[in-house]
């Protein structure tokens, strides 16, 4: 079969819009200005000062206007059902026996039963998310974290004893693909809320969180939530979400728009200073992949490899493979069919798209 250069240019321009339409977060202009020029402590108090007023949400609400308003904007999955990580269950309508509104931060974590309404962070959508009853119950407020043998298993989450070095209690393992989801909440609460650091309750080794603004996590859980963010990139339900919770409450997530601020905060880049889109224009420059056609591996030439992140698309606008670059910038691309692709590497909310032949 022939295909005409006008049919093919058509296919590109469909790709290209479909990128632009679903890919793009709306970040006001200039919402992040005051963090750039910032460090370690002083960035996160930067961003603190720019997230910490938004519009006070009300966890008393009505469960109506919470699952139909809120959830129903933020939460809302494209199939036509609410969108639960803590289950494979495919709820449309509320129903209070078997569905709950979750902290995913645990609000016992700064408040207790006779005062958490009193805190702001009570009725935060970021944190505020459906969930499924049991393994909310099951979920109880325990840290994150890797289980061995576990008490809780519904398919999705874990609950159990902790495998990951530095803590051996009980903790709550979300889903692989949701793993970067809890962690960037988690740096959300801790850098919005930084002015609840004398609440925090941590017990012992109980609690993920020391009393203090910087570095807030203790020494295992920053590694931890740093590879958990590392290995589940930004998604597009992320993106979405992030958006929505922002036409609700009028302030973003961070770590959402800009996921490299972790690594400038608590991880690679600590130390360097954070200069936001207008300084990381350099990243692509220069940028490559070679070889180009390739048949198992390609090396993507770019600064900052293990800040970034990639989505390998084919020309109707599927994702087939996504995750982060090892240091060096080789991408495995063995398990991909003979044709084309497009590869779109992002840094923060910079993207920038390359065509990637494959041919075994």
């Amino acid at each position: 079969m022939k295909f005409s250069f006008c049919f093919i240019k058509k296919i590109s321009v469909v790709v290209l819009t479909f990128f632009s339409l679903t890919l793009s977060a709306e970040i006001p202009e200039g919402y992040y200005r005051t963090a750039e020029g910032k460090t370690g402590a002083e960035l996160k108090t930067a961003l603190h000062n720019i997230i910490r007023q938004h519009v006070i949400l009300n966890y008393d609400t009505s469960t109506t206007v919470w699952w139909y308003t809120y959830f129903k904007t933020t939460d809302w999955h494209p199939d036509g059902y609410f969108w639960d990580m803590y289950s494979n269950n495919k709820r449309s309508t509320y129903n209070s026996s078997v569905m709950n509104r979750e902290h995913c931060m645990p609000r016992s974590w700064w408040g207790t039963s006779s005062n958490y309404s009193t805190f702001d962070a009570n009725g935060d959508l970021v944190n505020l998310s459906p969930s499924d009853a049991e393994a909310n119950s099951a979920k109880s407020n325990y840290p994150l974290g890797i289980v061995g043998t576990a008490s809780f298993d519904n398919g999705v989450v874990k609950v159990g004893n902790n495998t990951y070095p530095g803590y051996t209690g009980l903790v709550f393992e979300p889903a692989n693909q949701y793993k970067g989801d809890f962690a960037r909440t988690y740096m959300y609460m801790v850098t919005c809320y930084e002015d609840y650091h004398s609440y925090w309750r941590g017990t012992g080794t109980s609690s993920m969180l020391d009393r203090n603004t910087y570095p807030v996590f203790k020494q295992w859980a920053i590694k931890m939530l740093l590879e958990w963010s590392r290995n589940d990139p930004v998604s597009d339900k992320e993106i979405n979400r992030n958006d929505g919770v922002y036409r609700i409450q009028q302030n973003r997530n961070p770590f959402i728009d800009h996921p490299e601020l972790a690594e400038y905060i608590w991880g690679t880049s600590k130390g360097e200073v954070w200069n936001g889109t207008a300084g990381n224009n350099d990243l692509y420059v220069n940028l490559s992949v070679y070889p180009n056609p390739a048949s198992t591996s390609v090396l993507v030439n770019l600064n900052k490899p293990e800040s970034s992140y990639y989505r390998i698309y084919d020309l109707s606008g599927i994702s087939v493979k996504i995750g982060n670059f090892s240091s060096d910038g080789k991408l495995d691309v063995s398990e991909l069919q003979i044709g084309s692709y497009l590869l779109v590497v992002y840094y923060g909310n910079q993207r920038k798209t390359i065509k990637l032949m494959i041919a075994h």
